[in-house]
């Protein structure tokens, strides 16, 4: 592939701390890293947040894309403190929720992306070889990062719509005792266990293999 003598190529210096940060927890920089960065980085001024120690800030994600480490690292919202929630719709939408003022706005993508980066021959090439099932692992990192770097230069409101919307509060993380299931005898939260017909207590997984589960939770 014959690619531009100027590529644009990262170093730590040119990109945003908060992006670094993000950047080290997931792993790589990548469109859809970006994607959940510019949504947490406007929900923050819009809903004047700090991130989330506890469940203060609440996220609802419409896909379980990389995007939503972003939302992980900048809002605090993460699986372990109950206040991330995966919606799996395969949609590029998130709700962002304020706790405390109990505001809440809705970010969905707008359109089909388009790269309007000053690399357009040699993005196109790489699009249509990544269509095509035909890159090596090299030309798919220099076409994330060319998609990257060209969303990181576009306003938020050319790539996403954004909404206040109202929508009931999510409840508090449930926090309930554990007790040893009644076959495998591993612990198991006791909000989660299966009834079965002969009263045992059973965790899903042996709950679905059993024949006697009610399957009452």
């Amino acid at each position: 592939m014959n690619d531009s003598n100027h590529k644009p190529s990262i170093h730590n210096r040119e990109l945003p701390e908060d992006l670094k940060h993000c950047i080290a927890f997931h792993g790589h920089l990548c469109p859809g890293l970006v994607y959940g960065y510019l949504v947490a980085k406007q929900a923050i001024q819009l809903l004047g947040l700090h991130r989330s120690r506890d469940e203060e800030v609440v996220a609802v994600s419409e896909n379980d894309t990389c995007a939503v480490d972003a939302l992980q690292v900048l809002l605090g919202t993460t699986a372990g403190k109950g206040n991330l929630i995966i919606k799996d719709y395969g949609k590029n939408a998130f709700t962002v929720i304020n706790r405390s003022d109990k505001r809440a706005f809705r970010f969905s993508r707008k359109a089909y992306y388009k790269y309007e980066g000053e690399h357009q021959e040699e993005f196109g090439r790489l699009e249509t070889a990544v269509a095509a099932g035909d890159t090596t692992a090299k030309q798919r990192i220099r076409q994330k990062l060319l998609k990257s770097l060209d969303l990181l230069s576009k306003p938020l409101d050319a790539v996403f719509s954004t909404t206040e919307v109202k929508l009931p509060e999510p409840p508090y993380a449930p926090l309930a005792p554990s007790e040893a299931c009644a076959q495998c005898g591993e612990m198991t939260m006791s909000t989660k266990m299966v009834d079965t017909n002969n009263g045992r207590h059973l965790c899903i997984p042996c709950a679905s293999s059993s024949p006697n589960s009610s399957d009452q939770r």
